[in-house]
């Protein structure tokens, strides 16, 4: 008897790791399992996980944000960045 309540609270919390750790990978509320809904922290990560989703090439052209991709995977700048670098003021130079 004793030994059935411990297991069963090993493994709320278990779930409880569980849900947090999807909460963090899925995209959308409705990826979300229905059991985790109990858990506040859980469900607060996932909201917060799922409106924090900025699109950093939103504005671009697709043209644009293809070239912006395959410059950040190779490591290099994209021109949107020399453009911005070479037009910013700084230090009362243009660069």
């Amino acid at each position: 008897s004793q030994l059935g309540v411990f297991e069963g609270t090993d493994d709320d919390s278990h779930g409880h790791d569980f849900c947090k750790m999807i909460a963090i990978k899925v995209q959308s509320e409705s990826e979300f399992p229905v059991e985790c809904k109990q858990y506040d922290d859980a469900v607060s990560l996932l909201k917060r996980h799922s409106s924090g989703g900025r699109n950093p090439y939103a504005g671009m052209s697709p043209g644009e944000a293809i070239d912006a991709m395959r410059a950040k995977d190779e490591g290099h700048l994209n021109s949107a960045q020399i453009k911005r670098r070479m037009t910013t003021k700084k230090n009362g130079r243009f660069y």
